[in-house]
């Protein structure tokens, strides 16, 4: 019901625009065609072109073309200026209906009197200032010129150098995006505007690594919605925008290897091709690429956790409980293609892009274990293969009526997130520690207070898992536009349209484990085979060798003895019928389906050429069905092998949000303006804290479960920028502020009701009674230094900083004592925190120069210290690191066509680095080492 009306408010509207606008049209003249630079040949995006003394205008798109619509018959001077450029008139003479291709070659402003030569890097800033220019709204671009001169790995590190952007790293590659404070499930994922599903097994993110830079054309960071966006991105929307094949033969190219500076090994390589061509007369367009790289992804890492209590009158002690020393190898590969198609009309276009994208990621793991608290130490060996694929395909189509624009969309997109394999083991020594271990003292001393008593550490048990996450989206939408104008003074459009979006997610996990004593009996039965410890349990000797940890952490930890997880891995497969399954892991499956319909309606004024105002709405109107099973795990042994009274349970939810937005522009000057937004958004909660699923664990007291009537956080969000532009550049100086209604968090609680659960503790999660705030300044400075005599001139200079503060509330839950009576009480409310992911400071800096085919390019990264875990009281919160880095990159042309360079990422071998309180109880640690890449471009 709700969605039918939803379909019969939007066409009455549509009707009611069509008759009005419709009417009073008439057939009225059509200008476009190309921009260039006159010395390169490559287009120029986003250029204004204006008819002069008129308020019709246009912005060139990525591919530098333009279209100017709704002229009436006669002579005119067309305008075109671009930021960097000397501007450009040309007079026409149009008559009724005519469509006139107007090309214009565009030269870069000189300063002194030598003559400018156009550089890659040049171009890539001015694309991006324009970009942010002439925008309707407040966003930040990553041009496809700034990528190709960055020595970033993925376009993920390439947007963590935008202002108000921070980076989440996966084995120190850069995969999610913070935005503003707000991790990444609060953002929107889209490439040419379709809909990225998540690639995580229980939130919304997007793993960014496995979209090839080599694809795209650019990359825009939308920080106000506008109403004709999807409504839930409170911290802004992403969008990757793959190239479109030019007039004639294109090509371009790379090969690359590279050298590890971890595992002093070479072997990385990177390939990609991309070839283009128009046919039938320029109107059929058909661009090809591929993409292969093979990345490693070994580390070191240190990681524990700590254990809270109190003496007396000393306050807060804090011990570690364990500590874990990993060592990592992981190779990752990636491969990729893409291919687009589009076909001009005389008034419109037609495009199919589809674009395949898989990394395999294969991890030896192993890992050392100091479990303080429990008195036992552990070493680990795990095996794993992990495959992540992305596909998209989309149908769009642009049609341009004189008194109407039309585009419409189809499209649909699927990700999967695969663990086929996953082999771990686990050895255990018993009374692992001398009675002078001192637990107070941080990881360092925890090592020297081991026994390491190989002859007693024995085989525990091992397990063997696989999962699969799959997550698909179907898209149709619609849009019409109605351009207007009221006097000379006033014009602009009428907006409106609908959109659908359905969502299938289905997630799958399966565990088979040893059972206790199982091992042991292996021993039993083959007394000949394995050395075994005075308790007859197999030693973890018959299991050592074919490792060399080398300078384990930087020479800080001794890691020891290693296991041989290739003799691990034959023992499963020769006893894989002793793994029995353990079905409680059942208790995390679940399907899901998600339908949202989404209708909007706005419109732009211009007044003058100085104010621009953007009023609107979106209504969207979402549903959502669960499916999952509860119950109770029955245990034997240490193990779960069942559910007891295990059910299917669902659930279903239907609501409503309508999402007011405002954006304002003044430009007072043809070099300065201002932007304000207020825009209402959203995001949904994580899929699995939305299913109805529920596991009581009896030896445990606690009770975990989803809550499918968890309400979607709503946001007001503040925008306030200015903006100073000339020739030489851009900057930028702004304010947000953002109020985030029934943020979600997990909240543990106790049951206090006499009944079966008396006492149990219940795990779920759960809305925010109070706002949560975020608030910050962006100062942005994006300039060339043209001003300066040969060979200073080259010099061209990036540099953005971003001051942040946010407040939440989380859960507090403890047991107190009454110093008077002696009698325990249960404090069972909230404190104040920061978000989680929010950097107090964020900077970057980037230095280049190009002449004479010579480029390089250092750059900087600072990012400030965060909250990455909340721990049960404050003084278990545990903060991410602040992290500097330091990446090169060098390239030298040979005439047009060739040019080879190096780049260097991390060239301080700075480590991922977090802590519980205060940096002396270190909670993680990992290197990654440096990485240089040695390649060769070309174009054909």
């Amino acid at each position: 019901m709700m969605f039918r009306l939803l379909k019969q408010k939007f066409l009455l509207v549509l009707f009611l625009f069509v008759g009005s606008f419709g009417l009073t049209q008439a057939q009225n003249c059509v200008v476009k065609g190309l921009l260039l630079d006159k010395n390169t040949n490559e287009p120029l995006s986003f250029a204004n072109i204006a008819v002069k003394g008129t308020q019709i205008g246009t912005v060139s798109d990525f591919e530098g073309k333009y279209t100017l619509t709704n002229i009436e018959a006669g002579r005119y001077v067309i305008q075109i200026s671009y930021v960097g450029y000397k501007a450009e008139e040309r007079e026409i003479t149009l008559t009724s209906g005519q469509v006139l291709i107007l090309d214009v070659a565009m030269t870069m402003d000189a300063i002194m009197a030598d003559e400018v030569v156009v550089t890659a890097q040049a171009m890539g800033q001015a694309s991006a200032i324009n970009r942010q220019l002439s925008s309707n709204t407040i966003m930040n671009v990553v041009s496809k010129d700034k990528i190709q001169s960055l020595p970033d790995q993925n376009a993920a590190e390439s947007l963590g150098r935008l202002p108000g952007m921070a980076v989440v790293r996966d084995a120190g590659e850069g995969t999610k995006l913070v935005v503003r404070g707000l991790s990444p499930k609060f953002n929107s994922i889209t490439v040419n505007g379709e809909r990225i599903p998540s690639t995580d097994s229980e939130d919304r993110s997007v793993d960014l690594s496995m979209i090839s830079s080599d694809m795209l054309e650019g990359i825009e960071v939308i920080k106000a919605l506008t109403p004709d966006k999807d409504g839930d991105a409170i911290g802004g929307s992403v969008n990757f925008v793959v190239k479109k094949a030019r007039k004639n033969w294109h090509g371009t190219g790379l090969v690359q290897t590279g050298y590890n500076g971890h595992e002093k090994n070479y072997g990385q390589y990177k390939a990609s091709l991309s070839a283009s061509n128009r046919f039938l007369d320029n109107k059929l367009g058909v661009i090809l690429g591929f993409n292969t790289q093979k990345a490693d992804r070994s580390s070191d890492k240190l990681d524990g956790d700590y254990l809270f209590g109190r003496e007396g009158e000393t306050g807060a002690i804090i011990n570690m409980r364990t500590l874990n020393l990993t060592d990592r190898l992981e190779k990752r590969y990636r491969y990729g293609g893409n291919v687009t198609m589009d076909y001009e009309l005389k008034k419109g276009a037609i495009m199919f892009s589809s674009i395949l994208a898989r990394t395999d990621r294969s991890e030896v793991q192993r890992r050392r274990r100091y479990r303080i608290e429990s008195a036992y130490q552990e070493h680990e060996a795990r095996t794993r293969e992990i495959n992540t694929t992305m596909l998209t395909n989309s149908l769009t189509g642009e049609h341009n009526l004189g008194f109407v624009d039309i585009d419409w969309r189809l499209s649909y997109a699927k990700t999967n997130n695969e663990t086929p394999y996953s082999h771990r083991s686990r050895f255990r020594e018993l009374g692992a520690y001398n009675s002078d271990l001192i637990e107070d003292q941080g990881p360092a001393f925890i090592p020297e207070g081991a026994k390491n008593n190989i002859d007693e550490t024995y085989f525990l048990e091992a397990y063997l898992d696989d999962e699969s996450v799959m997550d698909k989206n179907y898209t149709s939408q619609v849009d019409f536009k109605f351009p207007f104008k009221w006097s000379d003074e006033i014009s602009g459009y009428i907006k409106t349209g609908a959109k659908y979006r359905g969502n299938e997610r289905d997630r799958d996990f399966n565990r088979r484990v040893t059972p206790f004593g199982t091992i042991d009996k292996l021993a039993v039965d083959n007394p000949d085979r394995w050395t075994v410890t005075r308790d007859g349990k197999i030693q973890m000797s018959n299991f050592l060798g074919g490792f060399d940890p080398g300078n384990f952490l930087d020479g800080q930890y001794d890691f020891g003895p290693g296991l041989d997880v290739g003799n691990i891995n034959d023992f499963g497969e020769e006893f894989e019928s002793i793994y029995l399954t353990d079905g409680t892991y059942d208790l995390e499956d679940y399907t899901a389906s998600e339908k949202i319909i989404a209708g909007y309606i706005m419109a732009e004024f211009n007044v003058g050429k100085k104010f621009r105002f953007i009023p609107g709405v979106r209504l969207e109107a979402t549903q959502n069905d669960y499916r999952s099973v509860y119950g109770t795990p029955v245990k034997f042994g240490d193990y779960g092998t069942g559910i007891v009274e295990a059910k299917d349970t669902t659930g279903r939810r239907n609501y409503n949000v309508f999402l007011p937005m405002f954006q304002l522009q003044y430009k007072p000057t043809d070099w300065f303006d201002v932007r304000m937004a207020a825009t209402n958004t959203i995001s949904r909660p994580n899929y699995f804290n939305l299913v109805p699923w529920e596991r009581i664990r009896n030896s445990e007291s606690t009770i975990e479960r989803g809550n499918p009537d968890l309400k979607n956080t709503s946001a007001w969000n503040y925008d306030l920028f200015l903006s100073f532009y000339n020739k030489l550049g851009l900057f930028t100086i702004g304010g947000f502020y953002k109020e985030l209604d029934n943020i979600d968090y997990i909240r543990s609680s106790r049951i206090t009701e006499a009944g079966t659960y008396f006492g149990y503790t219940i795990i779920q999660p759960v809305n925010a009674d109070i706002l949560s705030t975020v608030k910050g300044i962006e100062i942005d400075l994006q300039t060339n230094l043209r001003f300066l005599p040969s060979p200073w001139n080259g010099i061209l200079i990036g540099a953005n900083f971003t001051i942040m503060e946010s407040k939440t509330y989380y859960p507090l839950f403890d047991i107190g004592r009454n110093p008077d009576t002696g009698y325990a009480y249960i404090i069972d409310t909230v404190r104040v925190g920061p978000m989680p992911g929010q950097a107090e400071k964020l900077a970057n800096v980037s230095v280049g120069y190009e002449r004479k085919g010579f480029s390089a390019r250092l750059s900087m990264v600072y990012q400030g210290e965060s909250l990455a875990v909340v721990g049960t009281r404050a003084e278990l919160d545990g903060y991410t690191d602040k992290l500097f880095r330091m990446d090169l990159a060098v390239q030298q042309k040979f005439g047009k066509r060739w040019s080879l360079y190096v780049n260097v990422n991390n060239m301080t071998n700075s480590a991922d680095k977090s802590y519980l309180g205060i940096k002396k109880y270190p909670t993680a640690e990992e290197y990654f080492g440096m990485t240089t890449d040695f390649g060769l471009r070309f174009k054909f």
